[in-house]
């Protein structure tokens, strides 16, 4: 119906006073009679009009009141839809007309039949009483019925107070649905609500409604309700335009009065903002992105993301960036926090203003290397502290200004297939208005000027390698040697005692030689254009000329090592979508009772991950040992992991599993079991959740489904249950 109306709307007029010799279609028929006032047509009638095909049993047009009659089986066909009905009556001059008793399809699968359909403009179609499925089965699984709604063509169906029924089974009222047509399966209504039960929150249902305002712009509200906490609202407006797009999110809550979670305020607010813009003046850019709460403590309490619950880094810049040739300008303001859950404290610096200036790889005349500037100015703050501060070096709520000139050199050395080296020279000048007293720890008016030489050298080679040769195949080991030095000027230790530390840059580069080897073993076959690494291997460790400066004051067990940790990586991929990797960092200076409780990082990870197997997923193992903290310090622990996955193609049944089990306090930190079940035409899915960390225990589960483009609700975080 939708191709029909367009179509006939590009018949020409006819001539009046004259009998028509020349149709605007092709016509085939068993009878056919061509007088002043009307055509008719019977039998076996076909009509072709471009992609068009139309089929019924009789036809009539009628040139002076411009009206076509179509009675019998009549059924029209195009690329994109197919429609058919006993009777049709269609007026050329305002395009309106009506389809009685009539079936539709439109791709990939939706059917739906009305006893009537409207066309009211050349867009939009009406229908009273419609049964609709995008169900593919001969007898639908379900299908949605309601009295009256409208057809946008190519673009969605609209139906006001729907039900939806599995089988002839009423199961669900729906009092307003858009169902997308078209390829991107946008369509103004309602989704799916996804309801479960929380030990934490108690019963929820979570709500939302996607407004399709335009093809670039659109509109989600939530509504949420958790029966032991509260109430949520939130909103996602998304818009894309030329040299333009962003997302803007915001979740506000309400608590209940006699609410579990014990929280000190009534309400509580979440805001994600992304906004990106070009400007053609000197290639600007506009980048915008939010990340704030009212509490800290907030996202701990609603967040389905595991690792949210350990602790959360969110991040607010505001910045604008320009560039001419190879030099780059920008204008900043951000804001770091950092929130740790076991113990209730948080970290922020702020960034308010910061002005960038960068000079990139620029030759100087006809000298080898390249010269490059760096220039930036700061107005900072830091408060709170982390978790691995120690209160004699790390100050708190601190405010400075800093102003930071880095000239650098660079130039190759060596430059051959076999061997690399390269060497680049630094001066780094740091200026602070304010300066610390090293006596009374206290903020002064002095300025402080920190500055330092670096020169680094960094050689990679000479590169060996030896090739086996086999009957189908060949290998080809290769060892690749790599050694750094860098050299840096001391700064004056008074000076340095003066320095009040906001973040990393502030502390002074310090002099050191590293060393590394890597072996690389590849395989090709006779028939490969390129060969594959199945193996890498790599041994690095760095000696420090001045370890106090390196451990940046830290002692481990009352000394400052001069060898850092002995860090070891492997990766082997003996199959294409078979790997193992593995990274272990070894401290010689921990106290330990056996070997293995030396390794302070270890990690290990055997992942299988083609998707069209029917069974992929990963294990892991994992051990964190802050070698500057106490043993029992809260994040010094072993775990282990794993998720697996179950996905038969064209079967209906998938699974989905994560688990994260905490060898330390030998209980399990999180476990997530997803089920899902498709059938045919309607997909159940259902998530049990256990969380067991920083105090939080729950256990949660949750149900849903969705109906071909209809979808289900995320939750406001944008995790889709």
């Amino acid at each position: 119906m939708l191709c029909l109306w367009g179509w006939i709307g590009f018949i020409p007029p006819v001539v009046y006073g004259q009998a028509p010799t020349v149709l605007p279609f092709k016509i085939q028929a068993e009878h056919q009679e061509i007088t002043e006032d009307r055509i008719v047509a019977s039998g076996n009638i076909e009509i072709s009009w471009k992609e068009y095909r139309i089929y019924a049993d009789y036809m009539e047009y009628n040139p002076k009141t411009r009206e076509i009659i179509a009675r019998g089986r009549v059924t029209m066909s195009s690329h994109q839809t197919v429609l058919s009905g006993e009777k049709l009556r269609f007026s050329l001059k305002d395009r309106t007309g009506v389809m009685y008793d009539v079936f539709g399809q439109s791709p990939p699968a939706v059917r739906y039949k009305t006893d009537k359909l409207t066309q009211v403009d050349n867009e939009t179609l009406s229908f009273n009483n419609i049964e609709f499925t995008s169900c593919a089965q001969c007898v639908p699984r379900w299908k949605i019925t309601c009295s009256k709604g409208k057809i946008k063509k190519e673009k969605y169906i609209e139906m006001s107070h729907a039900v939806l029924k599995i089988k002839k089974i009423p199961i669900f009222y729906i009092p307003y649905v858009r169902y997308p047509l078209d390829k991107t399966g946008r369509a103004t209504g309602l989704l799916f609500p996804n309801i479960g039960s929380s030990s934490w929150r108690g019963f929820f249902i979570q709500n939302s409604f996607f407004w399709d305002i335009r093809d670039n712009i659109d509109l989600t509200l939530y509504l949420d309700y958790y029966a032991k906490a509260g109430i949520g609202m939130a909103e996602e407006f998304r818009y894309l335009f030329k040299g333009m797009d962003g997302n803007i999110k915001f979740y506000f809550f309400k608590y209940k009065k006699d609410n579990i979670l014990e929280t000190t305020s009534t309400s509580d607010y979440y805001l994600k903002m992304t906004h990106k813009q070009k400007i053609n003046f000197l290639n600007t850019r506009i980048i915008v992105n939010i990340d704030r709460q009212s509490d800290a403590n907030f996202l701990r309490l609603f967040s389905n993301d595991f690792y949210s619950v350990l602790s959360r880094t969110s991040r607010s810049s505001v910045s604008i960036n320009s560039s001419i040739s190879n030099m780059k300008f920008s204008i900043n303001a951000a804001q770091h926090d950092t929130y740790y859950t076991f113990n209730n404290q948080a970290r922020t610096l702020r960034y308010l203003p910061q002005f960038i200036f960068n000079l990139n790889q620029q030759k100087i005349w006809k000298l080898p290397g390249y010269f490059s500037l760096g220039m930036s100015y700061s107005s900072l703050t830091r408060q709170g502290k982390s978790y691995e501060e120690d209160e004699t070096i790390y100050f708190t709520d601190i405010s400075t200004q800093r102003l930071n000139i880095q000239p650098s050199f660079s130039v190759n050395l060596v430059q051959a297939p076999w061997l690399w080296a390269n060497l680049t020279l630094s001066s780094k000048h740091s200026i602070y208005p304010k300066s610390l007293d090293p006596e009374t720890k206290e903020e002064t008016d002095k300025s402080l000027h920190l500055h330092y030489q670096t020169a680094r050298v960094d050689l990679k080679g000479p590169i060996f390698f030896k090739i086996f040769r086999f009957r189908s195949s060949k290998l080809k080991h290769l060892v690749i040697p790599g050694i750094t030095i860098r050299y840096v000027t001391k700064v004056d230790p008074e000076e340095r005692a003066r320095l009040m530390p906001v973040d990393n840059f502030d502390y002074p580069s310090y002099s050191f030689v590293g060393f590394s080897l890597t072996n690389r073993l590849l395989h090709k076959g006779n028939e490969d254009k390129s060969a594959q690494e199945i193996l890498s291997y790599t041994i690095s460790q760095d000696y420090y000329f001045d370890p106090e400066a390196a451990h940046r004051g830290r002692k481990i067990n009352g000394m400052f090592p001069e060898f850092s940790e002995l860090k070891n990586t492997l990766r082997i991929r003996p199959f294409k979508f078979f790997n193992v990797d593995a990274s272990v960092i070894l401290s010689h200076y921990l106290e330990a009772d056996t070997f293995l409780d030396r390794f302070t990082r270890l990690r290990v990870n055997i992942a299988y991950n083609n998707r069209n197997s029917f069974l992929y997923g990963n294990f892991y193992y994992n051990r964190f040992i802050n070698q500057y903290a106490k043993k029992d310090h809260i994040f010094n622990r072993d775990t282990i992991g794993g998720r697996l996955r179950f996905d038969i193609r064209n079967f209906p049944i998938k699974l989905d599993s994560f688990v994260n089990y905490d060898i330390t306090a030998k209980e399990f930190r999180n476990a997530t079991f997803k089920f899902s079940y498709d059938y045919q035409c309607i997909t159940f899915h259902s998530e049990l959740q256990l969380f067991k960390y920083g105090g939080r225990i729950e256990t949660q589960f949750n149900v849903g489904f969705s109906l071909g483009n209809l979808g289900t609700v995320k939750d406001f975080l944008g995790i889709e249950r």
